[in-house]
């Protein structure tokens, strides 16, 4: 006979808090973080990483971005830029048919599946010894002469505080320096998030093809009808099951917790505005189309450190390499700081600009390094290197740089050693079996993102 459960009298312990000591504590788990936490462990060191959200990957997974913009090279034949865990996230991808590429902004994108991507991060976390912490708020920030010494973070099962000998402060808000008291930076002028989504039950064959000014021009005749702001974006077929992807949404991004859900369901609704403006514009099309996936909101920007240096937008216009370069890019300057549309500044075949460390240094910090969309840089320039590619990049040399740490500070790391630590992040131009792959599925140029 199966026995029945009984019952036991329980109570939580006052000041109970769970340990966890680690040689690096990553805080964040999208693609600045999740790459640093990877390189790390491969380096040796004892790694926990730490995301508020209650799965790995930040808004390459949540937000439902879908496209890894910044890996490539621009031109026709375009070398990839950004190697490192990447490697295996694009070998595993690739074999699956769960990236594919298509030419865009004078250089290659990726489109991904969400799924894909969120299964492979999971995997390589578990199966390296990475210790995962997920649904941990971050609220709290021991520092001692310079050096954090401990976080404090909330969970559901109760508190708990890591030690470690260094910290990565992955979590696209700066949330881990604005929290030991050091000033920082925000644009003056609001600079707009996006709520993706998928939408499924489309004849992606009639409308594949259609170049993206057909979609704006409906939004611009008709979309105060269907309660949008947005007239610019993109639309793109995804790999299986009659679904696109649409970033064609702006939302408000307040940095409280009330003011960030209210501007995701505003984004939410102007996904269903979409889907009624196309239903009713491309029958032919969009006539059963229904949304499969509403992405969280996606934040391009928000508070960023003050570093030892600071990328200007000059530094990115004239591909200036300063002397402790640790990665490249070639993205366009993708500002969005107005509701109607997107600002682009293409940059043509031979350009390349450059990601300093004094950039992902905070003044003040001696363990604490900083990787993605908070690193110090002007904000039209942070608008060309806060996509996949360039905070893979940062999340490696985050994590050379943890391992070259030490009892030292992250201000006086030997710069020489780490950018030959990442050095085909540097200078690497050969095309590799992907991008030679890609090169031959992409084809002709295709609608942007």
């Amino acid at each position: 006979m199966t026995r029945h459960p009984g019952m036991v009298a329980v109570r939580r312990a006052p000041g109970s808090t769970r340990e966890i000591e680690a040689d690096l504590c990553v805080v964040g788990s999208g693609a600045a973080g999740l790459s640093a936490a990877l390189e790390a462990r491969a380096l040796g060191l004892d790694v926990v990483i730490a995301d508020a959200s209650p799965q790995l990957g930040g808004q390459a997974v949540e937000s439902a971005i879908g496209t890894i913009c910044g890996l490539y090279a621009n031109g026709l034949s375009p070398h990839r830029v950004t190697y490192g865990a990447m490697d295996e996230m694009l070998a595993a991808l690739t074999a699956n048919g769960d990236a594919t590429a298509r030419r865009a902004r004078n250089t290659l994108i990726l489109d991904y599946s969400i799924n894909a991507w969120m299964r492979w991060a999971e995997d390589a976390v578990a199966d390296r010894g990475v210790t995962p912490l997920t649904g941990a708020i971050l609220r709290e920030v021991t520092l001692e002469d310079g050096r954090v010494a401990a976080l404090d973070l909330a969970t559901r099962w109760g508190d708990v505080r890591i030690r470690a000998n260094a910290f990565v402060d992955a979590s696209g808000d700066a949330a881990l320096t604005w929290l030991t008291g050091q000033e920082m930076y925000q644009a003056d002028a609001p600079v707009h998030g996006t709520v993706m989504a998928v939408f499924e039950d489309v004849d992606t064959d009639l409308c594949g093809s259609w170049p993206r000014e057909r979609f704006h021009d409906a939004m611009k005749r008709r979309g105060a009808e269907f309660g949008l702001v947005r007239h610019d974006g993109f639309i793109f077929p995804v790999a299986r099951g009659g679904r696109v992807l649409l970033n064609m949404t702006h939302i408000e991004t307040p940095q409280d917790a009330a003011g960030l859900a209210l501007a995701g369901i505003a984004g939410r609704r102007q996904v269903d505005g979409l889907l009624a403006l196309f239903r009713d514009e491309f029958p032919d099309a969009f006539g059963k189309a229904r949304v499969a996936l509403y992405g969280q909101p996606g934040i391009r920007q928000t508070r960023t450190i003050r570093g030892r240096s600071r990328i200007t937008v000059e530094d990115v216009r004239t591909g200036h390499r300063p002397d402790d370069v640790i990665a490249r890019c070639s993205w366009p300057i993708e500002l969005h700081t107005e509701m109607a549309d997107t600002h682009w500044e293409v940059f043509d075949e031979d350009h390349m600009h450059h990601i300093p460390f004094g950039a992902m240094v905070p003044e003040g910090l001696d363990n604490v390094v900083v990787a993605g969309r908070c690193i110090d840089a002007e904000p039209a320039a942070l608008a060309s290197v806060r996509v996949m590619g360039p905070c893979f990049a940062m999340g490696r040399a985050a994590a050379s740089a943890a391992a070259r740490l030490g009892s030292g500070s992250f201000h006086q790391i030997d710069i020489a050693g780490l950018q030959a630590d990442v050095a085909d992040n540097l200078d690497r131009t050969d095309h590799d079996p992907w991008t030679k792959s890609f090169m031959a599925e992409s084809g002709r140029e295709a609608d942007g993102a």
